[in-house]
């Protein structure tokens, strides 16, 4: 159950919207000066109520006069039931329908009517336009609800008003889709000592006070400074609360009603949205393929070019797959809801909800791989949806938050499919969070290992390959936990070795050509004779005349360094691993000896100068030996601990230094 909720208050121009509104709340919505010189609403209203049972809502007064409808739709964008008012001397008028219109398409599942102006009438006119009424909602989301009398200036009717709207609040139910905060802004002002203030309604998620939010469609980011629910502060706001939010660090000018705030990095805006139209039964004409309209889509208005992907026009009352191209690109999710309307706004054409954020155009011959996926979402078919997702994804592994920002199921629904899914080994958990159907993760171990294999058949003289350079092989998009899982999975079956510096088949032993060997050891002559000092590999191509290409020359360092038979330092020069180790036993004898060694001491030790002295204590901090104090070298805690451990096993060891 909802915490909190806003109920829509729509009807036609002048008939006693805001006047129940005031009735129920004491709230008078009308505040702009406009609004008062012309006695009617211009800009949607909020006003709060606490119920006689304790529960609050909001009610959102919108204009009722045909022009003011993009506020009308902005105003209704986000609402959990309506409140639909008829005047009883009027009866049903052209906003009446519009407004029955918006609130079907926006996704309004229960509600009421209240014949306004109750006083106005006899009885028998009072039944005949509850007859009208009840006609007019026959097969709409309102079909069987209440119809109450009303008058503002009476006061009749407004207990059992208070009492349906308890009743309501009790049948709204809500399942949240997206497990992130999102909120359309549909309202921007300039607090004095603040700075900006947004409000909206909060579809889904909770945001606390500190908390980041992204700003769509400009993915400009900010932080909530302070909250408030119908001018309280509070500490946190939750969906269907109407929400105020301080943006810290946010220009006025950057904001407008009709962006969205969402948890950062959830999604992109996008221009294309494949959605399912549903053509108003009022409609003027049948909407033809390329049509130019207006989209409403939560607080904002749109230009936009509809294409038709299954028929060649839509009659008024029937319904299609469609994709929207927008004009801008725009923050919708999968599931919202939308209204169209012709480009002049002077009628509702239609509306419906989005089924897919897509990012490239649809096109006729790729509808067999579209289509299908689209009817899936329609029909509710988790399982079919899911499976057809990783197909169109490359097989790549998908999250959770994946598969509901796609297919805008909700992660409930999604969660207990994919479980069920493992549990019958028709999907594989990759880590802690990816997922891949079977099939496909047994076809991304074989394109892993074949990626490896050809990566050292490529070059024979690498004696191992990091997860990186075999990820950009297979796919440069791979997650790389999804790459790790994977090489550990080679790992375990003993198809792949893992080295200190990558990974290699267990089986591959290098053979030099009898070439290579020669220079092999002709440098390991060379690295021997030069014992503690180091060379670089253009010293030793210097040395030989130019015989051998430097980049010949660089493979096969490379190669030695990889068997471990060479060392590189930091500078990028070469010694032995067997100097290195002489190396180090005298470094950790003078620092037992002394305490501490510095790079003079390097002159004295092994007749080092500065440059060469630096390198090689570099070195040594880098692999965990020593560790760096002011101007000194000490031995590092781990390293000195080993020592005496290994000591203290040898046999007729001492115990003192």
């Amino acid at each position: 159950m909802l915490a909190s909720f806003t109920i829509g208050i729509a009807g036609h121009v002048d008939h006693g919207k805001t006047s129940l509104v005031k009735a129920l709340t004491g709230w008078d919505t009308d505040r702009l000066a406009e609004e008062k010189r012309r006695g009617l609403t211009i800009e949607p209203g909020v006003a709060p109520l606490v119920l006689p049972n304790g529960r609050r809502v909001a009610l959102m007064d919108v204009p009722g006069h045909k022009d003011f409808l993009k506020n009308t739709i902005r105003g209704l964008s986000s609402v959990q039931a309506a409140v639909l008012v008829v005047a009883a001397d009027d009866g049903i008028m052209p906003q009446t329908l519009d407004h029955l219109e918006i609130l079907h398409f926006m996704g309004a599942k229960t509600g009421m009517v209240v014949l306004s102006k109750a006083d106005l009438v006899d009885e028998e006119t009072l039944e005949l336009a509850e007859m009208e009424v009840r006609d007019l909602i026959k097969g709409t989301f309102l079909d069987g609800c209440v119809v109450v009398p009303f008058s503002a200036l009476q006061n009749r009717g407004l207990a059992q008003v208070l009492k349906e709207l308890e009743r309501l609040v009790d049948r709204v139910t809500v399942d949240f889709v997206h497990p992130i905060f999102r909120l359309w802004i549909d309202r921007v002002i300039q607090a004095a000592g603040f700075g900006t203030v947004v409000s909206g309604t909060v579809l889904c998620g909770a945001l606390a006070e500190g908390d980041p939010v992204e700003i769509l469609p400009t993915c400009a980011k900010a932080t909530a400074r302070f909250l408030e629910v119908h001018h309280e502060r509070v500490p946190r706001v939750e969906p269907g609360m109407r929400a105020g939010i301080n943006l810290r660090g946010v220009p006025f000018e950057a904001v407008a009603h009709g962006m969205a705030l969402i948890t950062p990095g959830y999604t992109s805006p996008a221009f294309y949205l494949n959605a399912q139209l549903e053509i108003s039964r009022h409609a003027p004409k049948p909407l033809r393929n390329q049509a130019r309209v207006k989209i409403h889509l939560g607080t904002g208005c749109h230009n936009a070019l509809v294409v038709l992907m299954d028929q060649k026009s839509l009659n008024p009352g029937e319904t299609g797959l469609v994709q929207l191209r927008m004009e801008k690109p725009v923050p919708a999710l999968a599931r919202d809801p939308f209204v169209m309307c012709s480009l002049d706004l002077e009628a509702v054409l239609g509306g419906g909800t989005v089924l897919e954020v897509s990012n490239q155009k649809f096109r006729e011959r790729k509808a067999t791989k579209i289509l299908p996926f689209l009817e899936c979402l329609l029909r509710e078919d988790v399982s079919g949806a899911t499976d057809m997702l990783f197909q169109r994804s490359g097989n790549r592994a998908l999250t959770l938050q994946d598969m509901t920002r796609a297919t805008g199921f909700s992660s409930r629904r999604i969660a207990d499919h994919v479980n069920q899914a493992c549990r019958q080994d028709r999907y594989v958990l990759l880590g802690q969070e990816f997922y891949l159907p079977k099939a496909a993760y047994r076809h991304l171990i074989r394109e892993t290992f074949q990626a490896l294999s050809a990566i050292l058949a490529e070059t024979p003289l690498k004696a191992a390959v990091t997860a990186q350079e075999i990820k950009h092989r297979v796919d440069a998009h791979l997650d790389d936990a999804v790459c790790a899982h994977v090489l550990d999975t080679l790992v375990q079956r003993g198809m792949v070795a893992r080295t200190e510096s990558g990974y290699r088949l267990p089986e591959k032993v290098t053979a030099l050509p009898r070439r290579q060997q020669e220079i092999v050891q002709r440098i390991l002559d060379y690295a021997h004779k030069l014992g503690w000092r180091t060379f670089a590999v253009g010293t030793f191509c210097d040395e030989h005349g130019e015989r051998y290409s430097r980049p010949e020359v660089q493979k096969l360092v490379d190669y030695l360094t990889a068997q471990k038979t060479l060392v590189r330092l930091r500078d990028g020069r070469y010694m032995t691993r067997k100097a290195l180790e002489q190396i180090k036993e005298r470094v950790r004898d003078k620092i037992l000896r002394d305490g501490s060694l510095t790079i003079a001491d390097c002159s004295q030790l092994f007749g080092f100068g500065r440059t060469r002295g630096i390198s090689i204590l570099d070195y040594l901090d880098s692999i965990g030996m020593t560790m760096r104090v002011g101007d000194r070298r000490v031995l590092s805690d781990q390293y000195a601990q080993t020592f005496w451990n290994e000591r203290r096993r040898r046999p007729n060891s001492s115990s003192s230094a």
